[in-house]
Parts: C-alpha cells; structure tokens; sequence
C-alpha cells in the first residue's frame, strides 16, 4: 500500500523538518510504502534550499512544488491536482508544524483493516495547554463517525478524491482557515463516512503568537464569519441562513451558561470564544464579502 503524505508550508521550515523527522522516527509497516508532496506556499521558494539539503538523508521520496498565490487555499488545490499524476492508494494531510505519534501507521493499518473505511481522522493534541486548545475538535467516544475532519491529521483514499472532484474553497482563502472544514462536509454529504479513530495521534507544536487573548478574540469571530458561509454552502442559501442565526443564539447561550460557571476550568477563555464566535455568526452575512485575506 502506498501513501502519499501531502504537506503544505509557509515559512516554517524549522517546523516543516520536525515534523518530517517524525516520519522517520515513526514505525511503519512493511506493508506500507510512504513518499511526500511538499507545497512552498512562499513567492521566492523559501523552502526548496532546506528541502533539498534535509532529503539527502531523508529515507523517504519528497516532490517539491512551489505555489506561489498565496493563500492556503490555492496550496491545498495544488496538491489535488498534483496528487492525480502521483501513483498510491491513500492520500494524508498533516500540518507542517503537526508531530505524528510513534504509532500512527500501526494504528492505521489496524482501523482500515477493521472498519474498511474510506476516510479516516484522529486528535490533533497540544502537548500542553494553551489557548489554541479551545479549538481542538473533540469527538466523545474514543472512536466514532463524524461529519468533518481537518487537513491536520486526515487520510483519504486517493481514488474517493479523483471521483468526487470537490476542491477546497477559495472564498474561504482570506479566513487562513475553514476550507478543510467545508471541504469534508462536503464529501460527507455525498454519503462518504469519515470515521475518527482517537489512536491516530498528532501533536501541535505551541506557537508564541497565538498565546494571547487578543488573537483568541480574533480567531473565534473568524469561526462565526466563516461557519456562516459554510452553513449556505452545505444547507442551502435560506436554510443554511437560518441555521447560522440558530447557531448564533445557541453560541450567545454558552458564553452565558459558562459566566455562570466559574470554577469551570479555563472559564474565561471559553466565554470569550462563545461570545465572539456568536458575534461573528451575527454580523456574517454582512461583512463576508468585504473581509480582507487573512495573513499568517
């Protein structure tokens, strides 16, 4: 079985080789033959000097391709489009800034076997925590179907890809985020299950700028514009408003019922995100068109 593992990258390349050196520290059946797609998502290139030094003794196959309209959207599509020429049975996306566990290809290897599923997802976890956590999917049960997964820690079959022909959103370009979220909703309404699976483990390297209150505050109003439009694009352009405004008062509702629950651990980061995510579902529909691209 091969798998392609799709990464894209922008201006992390101290990250980008941590992360790939996981792989190697990582144990992998012989069942599976693994290579890597890298998108540089930078104008100038700025990661193909790195990555051509670092794979000289890297004991996996690494294609290179720069993309340079920047947006994560546009990397992500050029891995959909490179993808189809690249031979392999399942496609992986990680972040570049993602650790993968020890043991993510043995507990694969064992899910698929199991369930026989054709898209599968697990936790993206800090190893401590820290206001980035608020944001982490959580799933119940140690493993269950789910309606979406992010490009963080995900693996398809490449064939499911090629005969759906759904691409990530462009309108979701100037949020830096979302597009994954909206693109496996998408896929799971076409009847594909995605099934989450608790032992495929990612770590998350814990980055300085997105310790503060302020960038909290931020990333949650860009969470209510965007569910927004993901909303219409899903439900339909009266029902998917509809559910937005129903997702605002149920938002609104939480940031109450947590003031109300101080010794709540980390109570206060919790109001602050129901209550901007509730902000922006409210005034989505208005601004969606006049937000400006988000840069990382």
């Amino acid at each position: 079985m091969e798998i392609l593992i799709c990464i894209c990258t922008y201006k992390r390349n101290n990250s980008l080789i941590d992360c790939l050196k996981t792989f190697e520290k990582a144990i992998i059946p012989t069942s599976i033959k693994i290579k890597f797609l890298i998108v540089d998502n930078t104008i100038n290139g700025g990661a193909k000097k790195t990555l051509k030094y670092f794979s000289k003794n890297f004991k996996f196959k690494i294609r290179y391709i720069n993309e340079k309209r920047r947006g994560i959207v546009f990397a992500r599509n050029k891995c959909l489009k490179e993808l189809r020429n690249i031979n392999c049975q399942f496609v992986a996306f990680f972040d570049d800034d993602g650790l993968i566990d020890k043991y993510w290809f043995v507990n694969f290897i064992k899910t698929i076997n199991e369930k026989n599923n054709k898209i599968l997802t697990g936790p993206q976890i800090h190893k401590k925590y820290n206001i980035g956590s608020i944001f982490e999917k959580r799933v119940n049960k140690d493993s269950s179907y789910v309606n979406w997964a992010a490009t963080n820690n995900v693996i398809i079959e490449k064939q499911l890809i090629k005969s759906s022909n759904i691409f990530f959103d462009h309108n979701l370009n100037k949020f830096g985020m979302g597009e994954d979220q909206l693109f496996f909703l998408k896929l799971n309404k076409l009847g594909h299950k995605i099934y989450w699976e608790k032992s495929l483990k990612v770590y998350e390297k814990l980055h300085s700028h997105r310790k503060g209150i302020r960038w909290l505050i931020e990333r949650s109003f860009r969470l209510g514009v965007l569910g927004n439009h993901i909303d219409k694009k899903i439900y339909g352009l009266l029902f998917g408003f509809l559910i937005n405004y129903l997702k605002c008062f149920y938002y609104f509702g939480c940031s109450i019922l947590a003031i109300c629950s101080p010794l709540q651990k980390y109570y206060k980061y919790k109001i602050l995100n129901y209550f901007f995510t509730s902000v922006g579902r409210m005034v989505g529909p208005i601004i969606f068109k006049k937000i400006k691209f988000y840069k990382q």
